[in-house]
């Protein structure tokens, strides 16, 4: 099945126009993902086996960071740091922080609200199998975060967020694969940038909250929350039909802010949030570094609303959301007739529920366990969009194989429809319309 575009990393990209005989593709997928938290909680999220190059990566930033933390306390007692070196080489698995609590001092500042974190996620990725190249490549991300909670620091009602990343490897979907979606959540260009950084503000005891600076929309408008399980990108970020709307998302963030309101006295749990958001042509050029904040101006603006409904059940929560991305830029044109259009915009529906959870041996329900449900519809204009539907459904069970309480089971469909006026352009050069494409997944997390 021909296709003109690919997307690759919030940009649908053209492909070379190739023939292709079949109807239908089929292929098989394998991934480990590798996910190391160097300066926060360890996370086991390791199907079969650890992939070496990541631990090798991962312990030389382990070595740089001890290196670093033993010269800035050169004055602490060298009996003490002995004592909680010999602790954290033997319960690094089950200690909080993997570099240990530093003599409480750790659990101190994130009782105050200062907290940072570095963590490394690799996905090893393989196909076995299909009319694809057989090609196997691992991708990295390595991101350093800090966050400084307000209201626990000094009883005031903001909070300021830093994010910067470090992609590197090959992106398997974006360099071998002619398909619609992204088989990794992570996987992008290669790049070394600032992702986030922006100041939250809470006004009239929290009805309102202001987020101003260098947002990434596409986690607030649109984004699923099974990014702890699901490894393709439509389950563990956002559906792809979402990002033709030149929205910023991660790690590309760009400058923007987000209102957002609490209408509990309307219903409670009812809100709704507006953002507006600086667009792009390019998510990662010329703003390599993503500090070229005056380039990030040029390129006009999109614009997003959401209306949610968070559902008041202690046992049973769920979140429900509709939401619109739009732009006005003159960017667009049908492939098939060449007419050129000004504007986008993407419409979104999403149901997040959890629907079960087992009965413990006290008789009482037990909230750590239990099945999650997700599902999400995106549509838009069939006339200037690579994908003009899509719909993805997810389950997420916890605590599935007795004896693994904490273990992850995941469970995902993605159906991508190709915009019409690509199909029709397909079917004009190659007498071969474009339909759909179906992909699952299945994941199991140790933990």
């Amino acid at each position: 099945m021909p296709k003109l575009m690919q997307f690759i990393n919030g940009e649908f990209m053209p492909l070379a126009w190739r023939e292709r005989s079949e109807a239908r593709r089929l292929k098989k997928i394998i991934t480990i993902r590798n996910r190391s938290r160097l300066d926060h909680r360890i996370d086991r999220k390791i199907p079969f086996f650890k992939n070496s190059e990541a631990i090798i990566s991962g312990l030389g930033v382990v070595g740089l960071i001890i290196i670093s933390t033993s010269t800035a306390r050169a004055g602490t007692d060298e009996s003490k740091i002995m004592t909680d070196a010999q602790t954290n080489a033997a319960s690094i698995w089950n200690q909080q922080y993997m570099l240990g609590d530093w003599g409480g001092e750790r659990t101190r500042l994130a009782e105050k609200g200062v907290t940072f974190d570095l963590n490394n996620i690799g996905d090893l990725q393989g196909n076995v199998t299909g009319s694809q190249p057989r090609e196997t490549t691992y991708f990295g991300r390595f991101r350093a975060s800090a966050n400084v909670d307000f209201n626990k620091l000094s009883d005031f009602d903001g909070d300021f967020f830093f994010s910067g990343i470090w992609q590197y490897g090959q992106n398997l979907s974006g360099r071998y694969l002619n398909v619609n979606t992204l088989v990794s959540s992570i996987a992008g260009v290669e790049s070394v940038r600032f992702d986030q950084l922006w100041y939250q503000q809470g006004l009239f005891q929290h009805l309102v909250t202001v987020k101003l600076g260098q947002v990434a929309a596409v986690n607030e408008f649109g984004a699923t929350d099974f990014f702890d399980v699901l490894m393709n990108d439509e389950l563990g970020y956002a559906p792809n039909a979402i990002f033709n709307t030149k929205q910023p998302f991660s790690p590309a963030g760009k400058p923007g802010v987000i209102v957002w309101g609490d209408l509990s006295v309307v219903t409670p749990g009812l809100y709704s949030k507006a953002g507006v958001f600086t667009a792009y042509d390019d998510p990662y050029h010329p703003d390599q570094y993503g500090v070229d904040y005056i380039d990030d101006f040029k390129h006009g603006t999109v614009v997003s609303f959401e209306l949610g409904y968070q559902e008041q059940n202690k046992n049973y929560p769920g979140v429900y959301k509709v939401g619109i991305n739009a732009n006005n830029l003159a960017v667009y044109s049908n492939p098939n007739t060449g007419e050129n259009y000004r504007g986008d915009f993407a419409a979104y529906g999403l149901a997040q529920k959890t629907v079960y959870h087992p009965t413990a041996e006290s008789g009482k329900l037990d909230k750590d366990k239990g099945l999650d449900l997700l599902l999400e519809f995106v549509g838009a204009p069939g006339d200037r969009n690579p994908l003009e539907f899509e719909v993805t459904a997810g389950a997420r069970y916890t605590g599935l194989i007795p004896g693994r309480d904490q273990d992850k089971t995941g469970f995902g469909v993605i159906y991508s429809r190709n915009g019409y006026a690509y199909s029709d352009a397909n079917a004009a050069t190659y007498g071969n319309s474009l339909g759909g494409e179906t992909t699952l997944e299945l994941t199991y997390q140790i933990n």
